[in-house]
């Protein structure tokens, strides 16, 4: 037979467990799915071209730091040209890229407080690259980092037709 005062524990115990739950910081980050005319919206800049390196900074505890120089062959939307440095997080799901890769980035761009220079981040995180590559028949494509949640579109879209949605999406 229980005694009032272990109800009155068992119901502090509670309280204090969904507190705790509730008030501790979760590592998960959830997003917003954005099609290519959000994705162009949410942009500054929309960029064609190639991966020329990465470097990896892993300094400080944390998730590492990405940085990618990629080269840009044409611009989509917005005034970016020659070479500029995107930082990508490097955790698992971040789309991973290789010297060479060619690729759609969707970039946000803002200028760093400290150092006063451009700092270029993807927009949507791994939503905001298409990788193109060239598909059994010699078309270049997109391999889109993730796939895509919608029924009936296929992971591999014509580089054409993407270029037309987000130069539509960019008037």
């Amino acid at each position: 037979m229980s005694e009032p005062g272990d109800s009155r524990m068992l119901r502090a115990g509670f309280v204090v467990g969904l507190w705790l739950m509730l008030t501790t910081p979760t590592l998960a980050t959830t997003l917003l799915w954005m099609d290519v005319q959000e994705l162009t919206t949410h942009s500054t800049s929309v960029v064609m071209g190639r991966t020329v390196s990465l470097e990896t900074l892993a300094a400080g505890p944390g998730v590492p730091l990405n940085r990618i120089t990629f080269e840009i062959s044409r611009a989509l939307k917005g005034d970016l040209e020659g070479t500029i440095v995107v930082n990508n997080p490097g955790f698992p799901g971040a789309p991973a890229f290789n010297e060479g890769d060619e690729a759609v980035l969707f970039l946000y761009t803002r200028k760093d407080t400290k150092t006063h220079e451009d700092t270029h981040v993807m927009t949507g995180l791994q939503q905001g690259s298409f990788k193109i590559v060239t598909d059994s028949s010699g078309r270049r494509v997109l391999d889109r980092a993730i796939p895509s949640h919608q029924k009936g579109i296929a992971d591999h879209r014509s580089l054409d037709r993407l270029v037309t949605e987000i130069l539509e999406a960019a008037q």
